[in-house]
């Protein structure tokens, strides 16, 4: 039976006729990587676009929706794979700008100078395939000798899907490893008192290697 993300696009069959029905969306998760850069995910609609209240499926539109075009970035412009109870998704685009501060005077922050990349993470639950809040995530990039070039904490943006990330100096483009940090999410568990609920409390650290980052304008 395939993994249950790969059926998301069913996902809002469950509030209407009942189990999800198979989509066929995505790809095997475990070992799977694809490079390159492209667009923004930041830019554009945001992920409620085309919806329609009429009820039924185009009630959950901008979730299957945003969803699908996650997959489409991973898959085009980045890699994925399973590591523990995640599958861990990445995108590599040129660096971004974004609206930051207090948000009741949120002021928009352009790209700083000598960053050259904005790299996204993105961890689902293996299972259901929903995207995973409230982690403490840190993306270190390694040459090809190993040595390090930078280490950040990501933060969470919402733009075309919601996903970590923050933008990164590279002194060329080449190929580099990117180490993912990913620490327990805070949230609070559901499920019974037995051992249902017990998910997401351990550190996990998952590698990316021979990522092909390309600097615009090279």
């Amino acid at each position: 039976m395939a993994p249950t993300w790969k059926v998301l696009f069913g996902i809002s069959a469950l509030f209407v006729v009942g189990p999800l029905a198979t989509s066929g969306w995505g790809q095997e998760a475990s070992g799977q990587e694809k490079t390159g850069g492209g667009s923004a995910s930041g830019g554009g609609s945001a992920s409620g676009g085309g919806k329609e209240k009429t009820g039924g499926d185009s009630e959950f539109q901008g979730v299957t929706s945003s969803y699908a075009i996650a997959q489409e970035e991973i898959e085009s412009e980045g890699g994925e794979q399973e590591a523990g109870e995640y599958r861990v998704g990445y995108i590599v685009e040129p660096a971004e700008g974004w609206w930051d501060g207090d948000p009741a005077v949120l002021q928009w922050r352009g790209p700083n100078g000598g960053e050259t990349n904005h790299i996204e993470i993105l961890p689902f639950e293996a299972e259901s395939g929903l995207l995973v809040p409230g982690m403490q995530i840190n993306l270190t990039i390694l040459d090809e000798s190993g040595e390090e070039i930078e280490s950040k904490p990501l933060e969470f943006y919402r733009g075309e899907f919601y996903h970590y990330a923050n933008n990164f100096s590279l002194p060329e483009s080449g190929a580099y490893t990117l180490k993912v940090e990913l620490n327990p999410p805070g949230f609070r568990r559901h499920e019974t008192e037995e051992n249902e609920g017990k998910v997401f409390t351990e550190a996990v650290t998952t590698e990316f290697d021979n990522v092909e980052i390309n600097i615009e304008g090279e």
